[in-house]
């Protein structure tokens, strides 16, 4: 056999109160995709940033033959700068002693043509739709042509039609020699490009396979240490008027709402289907109350024009964890009381009633699985999708009358994601107004009660549970119906 591009022999790695990775064998083979999965806080990212040399290992031994480079699961960007900035970082062409911006604009927008990642080179980063940056962290790492690229969590933020097109690129990585690992929840994924898959579990490899010789389920029963978590039942209920949006404009005219019609009701989910970058945020901001619109945002009963949104009977799940929803620096304990800080039960007088904070933190841990050492952690110390399930409980501890929910299981594991939909659900069955937005289609069929298709910022079709045709919303999604 030929020498590993990457090997890595018994690593370990422990932080406060816990054990990330425990004695992790790994081979990486030039020319072949080799994806490595688990449950939120498996060790899987820790364990890629050990590869990469961005972390020390406690013990075990990293040999690499070939430069590495990895594409990170939070995007590692300069937001006031464009996308040719920062793509060529510390690498600009330059003419003389000045940057060549024209060579450099010409050389990423052909990176991004050859890799089928189609990107402004002058866009402001910090103005792109999440799945826009997630295209940039991917052309930033190509264009270093790194002989082992190692990739965590690269499609979470992509729509279906570009996650085949990133994947054509990665294949034809792979086919010029490049060794590349993928780490990702999305097991279709798995079984359709890589070769080889390895599961780990509490910080240990727990089964390795040629993918050809395993299927989605027992990937999956080997990454929960059983069978998956079942979704909750839909119940029978009698919807009743909550959120009503008429006439809606909002945003720009490149990716904002032009004139929406919704209404979402108490004891339902509508679902609103679409490609990334189709309006879906300006409809979400506006309805939460943060960016100007026009035409009317009406809940029902009537909010007092004294009371903040944040303090009535509505949630939302932001579609970035990190940017919307936590400080990465505070304990879960002050991230679960984070937006419910002026709510009934929250605040004594003009002080936080810091016990009950801290019981509603352990209400979310114990509900949504989250895991953590402790209680004081602090949340930059939890996996990604341990951050989103406290997220998500910190949404519906209140058991509110309307949830806006943006991709609620964006990078978290499939027990994980079936416990979420779960609560999503159980919340909706309580007779919850639920509006998900969601770039992930199979969600959006298996939770929604209406779904609404949104493309360049209208509805463009709507369709009931009972008469869904996945087909005809494809074509919609595209434009091409």
């Amino acid at each position: 056999m030929s020498t590993p591009a990457l090997r890595l022999r018994g690593i370990r790695k422990a932080f406060p109160g816990v054990v990330a990775v425990d004695g992790v064998d790994l081979d990486l083979t030039a020319g072949e995709i080799h994806a490595l999965v688990g449950e939120n806080g498996a060790g899987k990212s820790t364990l890629a940033a050990i590869a990469f040399g961005e972390l020390h290992p406690d013990a075990g031994s990293v040999e690499s033959n070939g430069t590495v480079g990895l594409v990170h699961q939070h995007f590692e960007l300069v937001g006031r700068l464009n996308v040719w900035q920062n793509v060529l970082l510390g690498r600009e062409p330059r003419r003389g002693w000045r940057i060549d911006a024209a060579a450099a604009r010409e050389r990423v927008r052909a990176l991004s043509k050859a890799n089928e990642l189609d990107i402004d080179p002058d866009a402001l980063v910090e103005d792109l739709p999440i799945g826009a940056q997630q295209r940039v962290e991917l052309l930033r790492e190509l264009e270093r042509d790194p002989s082992i690229l190692l990739l965590d969590e690269p499609t979470a933020a992509l729509a279906p039609a570009e996650i085949d097109g990133f994947f054509a690129s990665v294949t034809q990585l792979a086919r010029r020699g490049t060794a590349v690992l993928i780490v990702t929840h999305k097991l279709q994924e798995v079984i359709a490009y890589s070769a080889r898959v390895s599961v780990m579990r509490r910080g240990r490899i727990v089964a390795a396979m040629p993918t050809a010789e395993t299927s989605v389920d027992e990937i999956a029963r080997a990454m929960v240490g059983g069978e998956l978590p079942q979704i909750a039942q839909r119940a029978q209920t009698t919807p009743r008027p909550c959120l009503t949006v008429h006439a809606l404009q909002a945003g720009s005219a490149e990716s904002g709402v032009t004139g929406i019609d919704l209404e979402v009701r108490g004891g339902e989910i509508v679902g609103i289907a679409g490609v990334e970058g189709n309006g879906q945020t300006a409809l979400a901001d506006a309805i939460a109350g943060v960016l100007p619109y026009r035409g009317s945002v009406r809940f029902t009963p009537e909010l007092s024009p004294k009371r903040e949104r944040s303090r009535v009977e509505t949630s939302v799940i932001p579609q970035d964890r990190h940017v919307e929803g936590l400080v990465l620096n505070f304990s879960i304990v002050e991230n679960a009381v984070l937006g419910r800080q002026n709510r009934p039960g929250i605040r004594r007088g003009v002080l936080l009633d810091r016990e009950k904070a801290r019981e509603d933190a352990q209400a979310i841990v114990e509900r949504f699985d989250v895991r953590a050492a402790s209680l004081d952690v602090k949340v930059r110390t939890l996996s990604g999708g341990n951050q989103q399930k406290l997220l998500v409980g910190r949404a519906l501890i209140d058991q509110p009358h309307f949830v806006l929910a943006y991709n609620p299981t964006r990078g978290i594991d499939v027990g994980a994601a079936a416990l979420v939909q779960s609560r999503l659900i159980e919340t909706r069955n309580a007779g919850t107004a639920v509006l998900l937005i969601s770039f992930d289609l199979d969600e959006i069929l298996a939770l929604a009660d209406r779904i609404c298709v949104i493309y360049r910022g209208a509805i463009a079709g709507r369709f009931d549970r009972a008469n869904v045709e996945r087909a005809a919303i494809g074509r919609l999604m595209a434009g091409s119906q």
